[in-house]
């Protein structure tokens, strides 16, 4: 609890000094409207997480100022009529006394966020901060003393520098001991190490821009109170945030921005700066001033704009890595994918490479049902996990699935899932048009199926119906043609009668029969073996006895009658080999020859593509010149 006795020792003192009109009322009440703030947050830090370092090392970040605050109060009494008890000596060491307001800052250093690094080197930093300190306070109490107006004597300057120089490196020590605890640290402890750096980075900054106005004539007061101001709430708020909730919000986009800003305004007035003293000196006595100063705005908002993105793209790789690498991981694929160079339907894998989650899932909103399925169309069942989900014109087209959840994951996969819309979008379309071209594969495999039927049908009616009543017709002439002389003239007509009749029944087994091969009733095989009975070149048949249904088979036995017809035609062969297999599921048709090759699938197959695509499949025709043909149906 000593930072709590510090702090409150340092507002009695302060209170006290102002009650004695040592220091005016308003700049006491600005110094512990300072600390409160701080001063709250710490206690707040301390009951939340008793545990942690950071409630203690946040008193103390308060209490110093404000100790030495009043210090330096103290020891302006040694001015007044009536001096305070050890004044005298408090003025003489008054001067280098400000090196203790960065105490608290070094304590923070050196503990957030759970404690001291092990390490005797680690435990020597601290001793070795409050060692150089203390010799700067010595050795600057009688250089401040004895100086005169030009500044300490010649002598005093040598060990003052040295001193100072042993100070920095202690305190550039304790700001080493974050990069260290950054580097060794799990997630959680960078994220915590980010929000510091976020509040702390104003320190430097804040602290430099009051020398520079105190040495321009500024009042104490008005020069470092944007430094008082970082220091005693800024600070003290990011560690607060940092310990209680890290992941408030996305600290690393924050940090990143903050930091191109404050470099592209550092530029920018360099810019500003270098411009108008560059066309004051060129145009002394020729150009006006004013000129100077619009040339230097005017370049200045020219390279503002390309400026800060420069600066930002570097903030980010460096203080937001892992997003930025993220980021661009998935625009990368996204520009692939518009490249032709990647399938969209790999975009859940990029995205679970991209959020360190294998547990993630993208599910796609079946346009139409508004069905949750996955990149394959498989409905998927409810999932367990947080869910980000992806709209167009308020319409939902998928949803990410996280399998492990953070704040800063969350907000990272929405902003991945808005990079990644594309791919999204084309892998829904393609699934919605896989869909349709399957319904379209089913209607016509129904139809094929259904005309199959109907001629089975006419066949059976033309073989069971009017073929029969004709033979029954014709047995009817026969009967009366018996009864009849044979040189009767009647008995000549029957006989041409009855001869047409033959005539039409053959005609009727011819139309029956082109309507599906009568070989296919005893099975594929036989009707190819039928088929290639006559044949003048050898072949040979390979045809399992597989079941298929009748429309594939009879598709089958037309793919590989037209390719022999035009092997016979055109191909020159001395052999033929025809194979057929089931393959996956479905029949593969080869019809091989070993002629002159040169084919092109024209060759009167475009009605077997036709046939063959409403079974879902494809005809495929490899002819090189002088090295035969292979015509392959896959069905």
């Amino acid at each position: 609890m000593l930072p709590v006795t510090a702090a409150v020792a340092g507002t009695v003192l302060v209170v006290t000094a102002a009650g004695e009109e040592v220091i005016s009322p308003a700049g006491a009440a600005l110094t512990l409207l300072s600390a409160l703030p701080g001063f709250v947050l710490g206690l707040l830090v301390l009951a939340r997480r008793p545990a942690s370092p950071a409630g203690p090392a946040l008193l103390a970040l308060v209490a110093a100022p404000v100790l030495t605050y009043g210090v330096e109060r103290w020891a302006s009494t040694a001015a007044t009529g009536d001096p305070w008890w050890g004044a005298e000596v408090l003025a003489r060491v008054g001067v280098g006394i400000w090196v203790f307001n960065l105490a608290g800052f070094v304590v923070l250093c050196l503990t957030f966020p759970d404690g001291p690094l092990p390490g005797r080197a680690w435990r020597a930093v601290p001793w070795a901060w409050l060692a150089s300190a203390l010799i700067v306070v010595l050795l600057v109490a009688p250089s401040g003393a004895d100086q005169s107006d030009s500044g300490p004597t010649g002598a005093a300057i040598a060990p003052i520098a040295v001193a100072f120089l042993a100070f920095l490196a202690t305190l550039l020590g304790a700001v080493a001991s974050l990069v260290v605890r950054y580097r060794r640290g799990d997630d959680l402890v960078r994220q915590q190490l980010r929000w510091l750096l976020l509040g702390a980075g104003s320190v430097p900054v804040l602290l430099a821009a009051g020398w520079v106005a105190e040495v321009s004539g500024a009042s104490t007061l008005v020069a470092y109170s944007g430094f008082v101001f970082a220091m005693l709430i800024l600070v003290p708020v990011a560690v607060t945030v940092a310990i209680l909730r890290h992941d408030l919000l996305d600290v690393d986009r924050l940090l990143g921005d903050t930091v191109a800003w404050v470099l592209t305004s550092l530029v920018s007035a360099g810019v500003f700066a270098a411009v108008v003293l560059l066309v004051s000196e060129l145009g002394r006595g020729v150009v006006a001033p004013s000129v100077g100063v619009t040339s230097a705005a005017f370049v200045t908002a020219l390279m503002l704009l390309p400026l800060h993105r420069r600066l930002h793209g570097g903030a980010a790789r460096l203080l937001d890595r892992d997003r930025t690498v993220t980021v661009e991981a998935v625009r990368r694929f996204v520009r692939d994918v518009r490249d032709g160079e990647a399938e969209p339907e790999e975009v859940e894998g990029v995205l679970r490479r991209a959020l360190d989650d294998d547990g993630l899932r993208l599910l796609l909103t079946a346009p139409g049902t508004g069905q949750r399925v996955d990149l394959q169309g498989v409905a998927a069942p409810e999932a367990a996990g947080t869910e980000v989900p992806l709209t167009v014109r308020d319409a939902p087209v998928a949803v990410v699935v996280l399998g492990h959840t953070s704040r800063r994951r969350l907000r990272l996969a929405r902003e991945l899932a808005a990079e990644a819309r594309l791919p999204i979008e084309v892998s829904r379309l393609r699934l919605e048009l896989r869909g349709a071209l399957a319904e379209i594969r089913d209607s016509r495999a129904r139809l094929v199926e259904a005309s199959a039927h109907e001629r089975r049908q006419l066949e059976r009616d033309l073989h069971d119906g009017a073929q029969q009543r004709v033979l029954a017709v014709g047995m009817r002439l026969r009967s009366a043609q018996a009864r009849l002389h044979p040189d009767d003239p009647t008995y000549a007509d029957l006989d041409a009668a009855v001869a047409g009749l033959e005539a039409t029944v053959a005609e009727l087994r011819r139309l029956a029969h082109g309507i599906r091969p009568s070989g296919l009733d005893d099975g594929l095989g036989a009707a190819v073996r039928s088929l290639v009975a006559g044949c003048p070149l050898p072949v040979e048949v390979s045809v399992p006895d597989v079941p298929m249904s009748d429309a594939v088979a009879s598709t089958a036995y037309y793919v590989i009658a037209e390719a022999m017809a035009n092997t016979l035609k055109h191909a020159r062969a001395g052999a033929v080999r025809i194979c057929v297999e089931p393959r996956d599921g479905r029949l593969a048709v080869e019809v091989v020859d070993d002629g002159v090759g040169g084919a092109r699938a024209a060759f009167g197959l475009s009605a077997l593509q036709d046939r063959v695509a409403a079974h879902g499949g494809r005809v495929e025709v490899v002819s090189p010149a002088g090295a035969g043909t292979s015509v392959r149906a896959l069905l």
